[in-house]
């Protein structure tokens, strides 16, 4: 009984996001915030290392009042120009958080500097 409680609760949620307006979404191009979800979740949490409180408010995710926020978006709009501008004409495949970051929210500087979460 209780699994069919907390599966029904979750395709409630889940139909409740996907019918939902994204809001203050400025550099990725999803309609809904399912679709925001599913990509964050899916690349951008697990090629940091993170969980979604690193750059968000997780009461007001539309909130901009967390700095990491504003840095991911700044790393996004450099991957998108790299790929667009350096690695699509030269035909090779497009470079993502993953190809720096690794899961680590520091991104190595060099093959001896591995160590998760270090501060620059």
């Amino acid at each position: 009984m209780k699994r069919i409680l907390i599966t029904l609760l979750l395709v409630a949620v889940s139909h409740t996001l996907e019918a939902q307006d994204t809001k203050n979404i400025k550099i990725l191009s999803f309609k809904t915030k399912k679709e925001v979800m599913d990509f964050m979740k899916k690349n951008i949490a697990p090629s940091l290392g993170v969980k979604c409180a690193y750059c968000h408010n997780v009461r007001d995710f539309p909130s901009d009042e967390n700095k990491h926020k504003e840095i991911a978006r700044q790393m996004m709009i450099m991957t998108q120009n790299i790929n667009k501008n350096t690695l699509n004409p030269l035909a090779y495949e497009p470079v993502t958080c993953w190809t720096c970051h690794r899961g680590n929210i520091y991104p190595p500087r060099s093959k001896d500097d591995k160590k998760k979460g270090h501060e620059h």
